[in-house]
């Protein structure tokens, strides 16, 4: 089976404007068209896209589904009319950045500001996806540089390790723990506990240290993201242990860091791509990435001195 592009822009048009009509406007077609094309789409993959209830269009979840995948799609292809647009208008300086959620919240804010600060000329555009999706998408789409917690090759690229420091706990306010400046895995010994997903590149590793231990937790809740994860133990749900990237980001929102008394380093991979494909933006880009990556760590020593 094999659909056509005007039957997943006919797709994607029902689905973002919620309506035959409005999607055959946006096509300039009649809604008889629109209506027609859908039918065969559904015909074609073998079920149906909507629950339809008069001229009502209800996406069932299989839509649902499919559209995350054709939505990427489309923004790709906005991507495109943009960098095109800013060549016809002599500006194509423009970098493009995929990065796991928790460094798109809690650390790229900063270099982005700061490297606009100094070149408000160019457009940033960041993507930002769990672990899994973004490992996809680094692999189909073009970016100049990627953020990724697991190390991954890939064609026509380099991947390097940026040192970042190491997990840190961290607690809600008031926790019994907080009156220790360094933490053991013994500590957390029936202790109510956040936990990343399984799809987590580090869980494995916090894991090892535990088990090494004979520590078993108490698992309340289950997160995909770091800043997820930090919310919660602001919120007093439990305690964990996350990257400095969140950590540094939650330290004056309701969560206080510890040291692990066992060492687990913490480090980035930066992906670029081929040097040839390299822009001298997205260098400087890098360097400042790398110059508040260390002053991060700079402040950790200060912040967390025995």
């Amino acid at each position: 089976m094999r659909l056509n592009q005007r039957q997943i822009e006919v797709f994607n048009a029902i689905m973002v404007h919620k309506s035959v009509t409005a999607a055959a406007a946006s096509l300039r077609t009649s809604q008889p068209t629109v209506s027609r094309e859908l039918r065969d789409l559904e015909k074609q993959i073998g079920f149906d896209l909507f629950n339809r209830f008069g001229k009502r269009l209800t996406p069932t979840s299989q839509a649902q589904l499919l559209h995350s995948v054709v939505a990427r799609s489309f923004v790709g292809m906005e991507e495109i009319s943009r960098v095109a647009t800013a060549i016809k208008g002599h500006n194509a300086a423009h970098i493009r950045i995929a990065c796991l959620p928790a460094y798109a919240e809690a650390f790229l804010p900063d270099v982005v500001h700061r490297f606009l600060k100094a070149r408000p000329q160019v457009h940033l555009s960041v993507h930002s996806l769990g672990e899994v999706a973004l490992r996809h998408d680094m692999t189909t789409q073009l970016f100049d540089i990627g953020l990724t917690e697991g190390s991954y090759d890939y064609d026509d690229a380099t991947t390097e390790k940026i040192d970042a420091g190491e997990l840190l706990c961290v607690f809600p306010a008031g926790h019994p723990l907080t009156a220790k400046s360094v933490i053991d895995p013994q500590d957390f010994q029936g202790v109510a506990f956040v936990y990343y997903s399984e799809e987590d590149p580090y869980r494995d590793k916090i894991d090892e240290v535990f088990d090494a231990a004979g520590v078993a937790r108490h698992f309340t809740l289950e997160t995909t993201t770091a800043t997820g994860l930090c919310s919660m133990v602001a919120a007093g749900v439990g305690v964990s242990i996350v990257n400095p990237f969140t950590a540094a980001h939650y330290a004056e929102r309701g969560v206080v860091l510890r040291k692990l008394s066992v060492r687990v380093s913490y480090h980035v991979n930066l992906w670029r791509p081929a040097k040839g494909l390299r822009s001298a933006h997205a260098d400087q880009f890098v360097r400042l990435l790398r110059q508040v990556t260390e002053e991060m760590k700079q402040r950790f020593k200060v912040l967390l001195a025995d």
